[in-house]
């Protein structure tokens, strides 16, 4: 089975670091924290990196990290959230003063505050741009979600404000290839959100997690390594399924991750498992249902992150980090055979974990690297509750 080797264990913040985020097109990692600061690292990745398909073997060369620059963002409050825009030459952070700030890099390892978003009446929690960067989200402690629209030379333009959430909204995340917004909130709900034919912007969809039961099938192939660092009670659950009982109280929703493909989308709460939510047909508010609930966490499940990537015909590989200090990657694959209806639900199965990633801390948030040259995949970047930035990746068995 693959393994997680630690690459780079990075400078860290002098607080807590809470969100980290890979450029699209440039060899460039942004983490933000309770400092106040975003922190640039830049790598460079071993002349021989094996195709985004195959994994490389455990003493194969590994990327180079360094500390490229440190941004004083200027912001009053916790920088909770870092987003970039697709191409890679704009960077937003989300605050807990409230604010929005848009980055531009005027030289060379100088970036600028180019615009302030203003009007969130609390704390900032989490920041998206668009597929096509044409827009962005951005969520807060007010229960709103806005949509800003990109405009020349800088400028954004509000062009929506929903208030669909009854607490907190967490996190925000946009369609891989529509504009279709997903955000997750304290009130234990997800809301689907689009531009409706009146070209008004509204929640088409509430989503309610309501199965019961999860199945976590780790194989009886998988190594001594991956049950251990599932934990100690993960060699007595080796290939049979686990069945968890419903959740008594409503759980607060935390992440939020969409698949490559645009037909899944994947929910991490309280509870500690991933939820999968499959798309049921092309139109734009076409209904989702929820088809899989996996057991994974011990703890609150803080950050997911979906990419392409393992088995050649499989949906990508799957993230998930939280508060027990684990960081699982998940091949998510798709059953073969149809019935008359509906495909069967995609298939989960932990190939690789670690352990205490940041020590004793919390895992507030992973990031793939999902370079549009595909350069550099396979790599998973973490931010903990003890400042560190670490930059991981999947490695071959030995």
């Amino acid at each position: 089975m693959p393994q997680l080797q630690l690459v780079a264990d990075l400078p860290g913040h002098a607080e807590a670091a809470w969100s980290v985020a890979f450029n699209p097109s440039r060899p460039l990692l942004a983490s933000c924290s309770t400092d106040k600061t975003v922190r640039l690292y830049g790598y460079t990745l071993p002349s021989d990196t094996p195709a985004s398909s195959s994994f490389p073997s455990p003493d194969a060369p590994k990327p180079t990290f360094a500390l490229a620059t440190t941004i004083e963002t200027g912001h009053k409050r916790t920088v909770r959230g870092v987003a970039w825009a697709p191409g890679g030459r704009t960077l937003a952070t989300a605050s807990f003063d409230s604010s929005v700030a848009i980055w531009e890099e005027v030289e060379e390892g100088e970036w600028e505050c180019v615009t302030t978003l203003e009007g969130h009446e609390n704390e900032c929690k989490s920041v998206a741009f668009s597929a096509d960067g044409g827009l962005l989200a951005s969520c807060s402690r007010d229960r709103s979600v806005w949509v800003w629209e990109v405009q020349p030379d800088a400028d954004f333009e509000c062009i929506a404000v929903m208030m669909d959430h009854s607490a907190d909204v967490k996190a925000v995340a946009w369609h891989p290839r529509e504009e279709i917004l997903a955000s997750a909130s304290y009130d234990a709900h997800v809301h689907l959100m689009f531009d409706n034919p009146d070209g008004d912007w509204e929640a088409f969809q509430r989503l309610d997690p309501a199965l019961p039961a999860a199945d976590l099938h780790i194989p009886p192939s998988a190594g001594a390594a991956l049950l251990a660092q599932m934990g100690p009670s993960a060699a007595e659950l080796a290939g049979r399924a686990v069945v968890v009982p419903p959740l008594v109280d409503a759980e607060t929703v935390w992440s939020l991750a969409w698949s490559p493909c645009g037909t899944y989308l994947a929910t991490g709460g309280d509870a500690g498992g991933v939820r999968l939510w499959a798309r049921m047909g092309p139109e734009p508010d076409a209904e989702f249902v929820e088809c899989v609930h996996t057991s994974a966490h011990s703890a609150p499940l803080f950050s997911l992150a979906w990419a392409r990537g393992g088995v050649e015909d499989g949906l990508g590989l799957l993230a998930s980090a939280g508060g027990d200090g684990r960081i699982i990657v998940w091949q998510v694959s798709a059953h073969e055979g149809k019935d008359s209806v509906y495909a069967p639900p995609p298939r989960l199965e932990p190939i690789a974990a670690v352990r205490e990633a940041h020590g004793v801390a919390d895992v507030n948030s992973i990031a793939w690297n999902v370079r549009e040259d595909g350069k550099g995949a396979g790599l998973l970047s973490s931010a903990g509750d003890d400042g560190s930035v670490k930059v991981w990746r999947i490695v071959a068995d030995e």
